[in-house]
């Protein structure tokens, strides 16, 4: 079974999110910490990552985000061949993509390492489109 990890902070908009691809037949897996969501890469594989921008804690932006994550994941990519997360296809997500002085973030995103991007709110559709797709050209 297709295995994706969440990184998302608003945990309603986490918990329909994954009850959609539940429904679609993936196992799902959330998190909101960027640190955590690395060290369950590390633990069990994943066949996908989803991971939002910025993570809210206490009224501010953590320090591990997804930005963080994903850059983190790429330095893999780069450096290590056989660590199976550096070939973990990410798909960035978020909702800062439409505030003012924030429409770059998602390019920042891709200049990161990720395979994909979405502004929220985006059609369930979409992201299923993009989970096929990129599943697809991921596997080995």
């Amino acid at each position: 079974m297709t295995r994706i990890m969440i990184l998302e902070d608003d945990m309603d908009f986490a918990e329909m999110l994954k009850m959609d691809l539940v429904h679609h037949g993936y196992e799902v897996d959330v998190t909101d910490s960027g640190n955590e969501a690395f060290e369950l890469l590390s633990q069990q594989d994943y066949d996908l990552l989803i991971a939002d921008i910025y993570i809210w804690k206490d009224g501010q932006v953590a320090r591990d985000g997804g930005l963080l994550l994903t850059g983190r994941l790429q330095n893999i990519r780069v450096s290590n061949e056989k660590d199976r997360r550096g070939s973990l296809p990410i798909i960035v997500i978020s909702g800062a993509a439409r505030r003012p002085g924030q429409h770059h973030i998602l390019d920042v995103a891709k200049s990161l390492g990720a395979d994909a991007v979405l502004a929220k709110p985006f059609a369930p559709e979409d992201l299923h489109n993009m989970i096929d797709r990129l599943l697809a050209s991921y596997r080995p």
